[in-house]
């Protein structure tokens, strides 16, 4: 019995989530000139500009289109999904004091938000894979990374949404972290750059990030398995994260409409 009011719960929210994100998706296209070639604009600003500048960043990197646009995509996805999910709750505030809802639904409506506009964003990556002469039939194993890259970008915006809540600098804070995460993550340059400075620690191994985009890349650019302890990792990471992230949430947001 339990067992079916949970997945009946699932469903609903899931529901619920997929018609708000459907509906603002619309909404923020809705009128725009370019329309969705805005969610396009950034990553290749960012990837035009660093392949002119890529015999300095990019010396030493096979495949360096690919390899840079991979992590371009997948950071912005990251950072994009747990910047909107920080306001998610104080923008939809009406809705939450008045209507009987699961608050849950509104943070997956904003990750679902940003998986409509990746999917414009693997349609450049397939071209890049025709131009770079690799087949494209490597993205097959894209859609098992970003599963489980979802499930952790979640947990982050489960996060994100209930300091969001509580601390109203939050919003300036993640933005200064999520800058300071760019430059820290081998997104334009080589991974191994970073053990070069000398760390007491090996901060690569820190970063969930870096094991997510280094799987996409080793799977897509370079056609082979990436080693164990970075799939372990990643699993970790994603199923560690959702879970302490939900149970934050889960904990805190009965509160929320007196927050808001």
């Amino acid at each position: 019995m339990k067992a079916k009011i949970f997945i009946n719960k699932i469903k609903g929210i899931l529901g619920l989530s997929l018609q708000l994100a459907k509906a603002d998706f619309k909404q923020r296209n809705e009128g725009s000139f370019l329309g969705i070639l805005w969610y396009l604009l950034e990553p290749l600003f960012m990837l035009f500009m660093f392949l002119m500048v890529r015999n300095v960043v990019g010396q030493g990197i096979p495949n360096y289109p690919l390899y840079l646009f991979l992590g371009l995509i997948m950071f912005n996805f990251f950072r994009k999904t747990t910047s909107d999910s920080i306001k998610v709750i104080t923008d939809n505030s009406g809705f939450i004091k008045s209507i009987k809802l699961n608050h849950e639904a509104f943070v997956v409506s904003a990750l679902l938000k940003s998986v409509f506009s990746h999917f414009f964003e693997i349609i450049i990556l397939l071209f890049l894979l025709v131009y770079s002469g690799i087949s494209i039939l490597n993205i097959v194993f894209y859609p098992l990374v970003f599963f489980f890259f979802c499930f952790f970008v979640l947990g982050i915006s489960f996060f994100a949404a209930t300091l969001g809540v509580y601390l109203k600098d939050f919003a300036n804070l993640w933005r200064v972290f999520t800058r300071l995460l760019w430059l820290a993550t081998p997104i334009f340059y080589a991974s191994k750059l970073i053990s070069k400075l000398n760390l007491p620690f090996d901060f690569n191994s820190l970063n969930p990030l870096y094991y997510f985009i280094t799987i996409a890349r080793e799977c897509i650019a370079y056609n082979k398995v990436s080693q164990l302890s970075l799939i372990i990792g990643a699993v970790i990471f994603s199923l560690s994260f959702f879970v302490l992230g939900f149970i934050v949430f889960e904990k805190f947001k009965n509160k929320f409409s007196e927050m808001i």
